[in-house]
């Protein structure tokens, strides 16, 4: 029997990179998606793919130059990502424009062209990596948010379109120790004592006392494995455990002096 297709985004390090080990060790053949594709495993089983989600106008001739020349894949995991820290009052409108590119729009065209053709063979799982920060924003990054969110719910919506094939899975991920920080696009000054430095603190932290990347992983293998579609929840067990269900039990206004009080954002004078 041929090996199953795995197609993923960002694969060439981070979550992207450990879920590519895993997948192959797995018995799938990887097809990976980065700008970087010298990063990836070296595998006979591993494909890496160049290109650039960033450039939105071709990812449609993409994927149907995908399907013609490896098929239609068993698995998608819409994975690459990165985040942009500014004060709104700065925010770069090209950076605006990258993150509503790169965590919505693209993985939306990408599957868009992938979802028809896994219905049509009667198989598939599309798993689009969204995040804790759909229920607890991240401060300064509203466009990682608003993206992440954006995401989770276009996959809710096709869970209802396509009820039993593809499977759609929204996997919520907490905090992992990855480069994430390190890649993301941010002000050019953090420091001093101000609402900015201090979240961005906090954000590091929050990242160095969190998962490795190849147990994010492992979680949302497990999630493929249970062979349904829905929601699922990844990271520490405060994130994956505690935090959704404080979600539920705390109004809104409590939420926000939550997150404040977190971040030590204080109000302007």
């Amino acid at each position: 029997m041929s090996k199953p297709q795995a197609l993923i985004t960002g694969g060439s390090s981070g979550i992207g990179l450990a879920l590519s080990e895993l997948l192959l060790r797995k018995g799938y053949h990887v097809h990976s998606v980065s700008r970087n594709p010298d990063r990836g495993p070296e595998s006979a089983s591993f494909t890496p793919l160049v290109f650039d989600l960033f450039e939105i106008e071709r990812v449609t001739k993409f994927a149907q130059e995908f399907l013609l020349e490896y098929g239609v894949p068993d698995l998608l995991i819409n994975n690459a990502g990165f985040g942009a820290f500014y004060e709104w009052a700065s925010f770069p409108e090209d950076q605006i424009l990258n993150q509503i590119n790169l965590l919505f729009t693209a993985p939306v065209l990408l599957i868009r062209e992938i979802a028809p053709s896994m219905a049509e063979q009667g198989r598939g799982t599309i798993l689009n990596l969204s995040s804790l920060a759909t229920l607890y924003p991240l401060p300064y990054m509203p466009l990682y948010n608003a993206g992440k969110s954006a995401l989770s719910s276009f996959t809710q919506t096709m869970m209802l379109e396509y009820p039993k094939n593809p499977r759609f899975i929204d996997f919520r991920m907490g905090d992992v120790k990855t480069d994430f920080n390190r890649s993301s696009a941010r002000e050019a000054e953090v420091g001093g004592f101000t609402n900015l430095s201090r979240t961005w603190a906090q954000i590091e932290r929050q990242l160095e006392g969190s998962i490795a990347s190849h147990t994010a992983a492992e979680q949302v293998y497990k999630s493929i494995e249970d062979c349904r579609s829905g929601i699922c929840w990844g990271g520490s067990f405060f994130h994956r455990d505690i935090l959704p269900l404080v979600y539920r039990l705390l109004p809104s206004q409590a939420l926000q002096f939550f997150i404040r009080k977190w971040y030590s954002i204080y109000f302007r004078s």
